[in-house]
């Protein structure tokens, strides 16, 4: 039977050249990298700009955020492409509002109100695609909101208890409150283009995601059990509860 499957796996081997998948993942990373670095000077530039004529960063975010849910509207309506675009806008948008942010002053309700209307808007857009097509998209679409809901709160509680705690947890500036891992925010943009692009594919793209979001919020719980618990008992500190 050995003898059989050699000559086979050969073939697989010649047509599937692991270092040429190597090369084109490394500079697909590359290319991305190279991108975001652009957008990130662009919208420094914009963002000084903005800075200059005095445009707060919380109604930059409250606008891309009135923009962004126009989305719902033309993915519900399967006019995916124009949902692509204000998918887009509203993205360029949450990168210049924090872009302003850094130029002038962080502040907390700046953070909470970032971290609200990603939330929001993420969901509504998972919303859209239920209502542009029920039969096919809805129960996949409850799986996602579900397992983006876990993720979600797993994050919003770690945050919660963090800042109470005098501990030097893990905690970002950014929004919504990151801590590493997958299912973030590039990730959460790559799948809603995905499904803007090929909208037949929602269901394997929805469920995909939705796992790596259950996932994500089980290893959030871990981290949380690791600082919260055995590393306050390795320092000598006591629960915050407590």
């Amino acid at each position: 039977m050995q003898v059989k499957l050699k000559p086979i796996l050969n073939k697989v081997n010649k047509k599937v050249n692991l270092e040429k998948i190597k090369v084109y993942s490394d500079k697909t990373v590359s290319l991305v990298t190279k991108f975001s670095d652009l957008m990130r000077k662009y919208m420094d530039i914009l963002a000084a700009k903005m800075v200059k004529i005095g445009v707060p960063a919380n109604v930059v975010s409250i606008l891309g955020f009135l923009i962004g849910l126009l989305a719902i509207n033309f993915i519900s309506m399967q006019m995916y492409m124009w949902g692509l675009v204000l998918i887009v806008v509203n993205r360029l948008f949450d990168g210049l509002d924090g872009a302003i942010a850094r130029k002038t002053k962080i502040t907390d309700y700046g953070v909470f109100l970032d971290a609200v209307l990603d939330y929001v808007f993420y969901a509504g857009v998972i919303f859209a695609f239920a209502l542009a097509n029920p039969a096919q998209n809805a129960v996949a679409a409850a799986f996602l909101l579900f397992a983006f809901m876990s993720s979600a709160c797993a994050l919003l509680a770690y945050g919660v208890v963090a800042h109470k705690s005098s501990q030097n947890y893990e905690l970002l500036n950014n929004s919504p409150f990151y801590l590493g891992g997958f299912a973030q925010g590039f990730e959460t943009l790559l799948a809603l283009v995905l499904m803007c692009l090929l909208p037949w594919w929602f269901l394997p793209i929805a469920i995909i995601f939705g796992v790596l979001g259950l996932v994500k919020a089980l290893t959030i719980v871990i981290a949380a059990y690791y600082n919260f618990v055995i590393a306050n008992k390795k320092s000598g500190t006591t629960d915050i509860n407590e």
